[in-house]
């Protein structure tokens, strides 16, 4: 019997997670801080204008906006099953 509910409860858990919105969520999370660690440094050595803050200050408004767009697509999943 105890088997039988733990393997109802593993079941359970299994099929809670078939939303698309944790999945949009992660790939929104894992896009931002790709962004953060690897544009912001050649950013700030390579600069066209020599203006390095207000390059940066753009690019991180930029990548702040894109996230935000993201979580709105990600929160317009909740209900879509995933694919795979």
């Amino acid at each position: 019997m105890i088997r039988f509910v733990f393997l109802l409860f593993l079941a359970f858990l299994s099929c809670a997670q078939l939303s698309r919105e944790d999945q949009f969520r992660e790939e929104c999370d894992k896009t931002r801080n790709r962004s953060y660690v690897f544009m912001l440094p050649i950013l700030e050595r390579h600069s066209t204008t020599g203006n390095v803050e207000l390059n940066t200050a753009v690019w991180i408004g930029n990548t702040e906006l894109a996230y935000k767009k993201c979580i709105s697509e990600s929160e317009k999943n909740r209900y879509n099953l995933r694919s795979n």
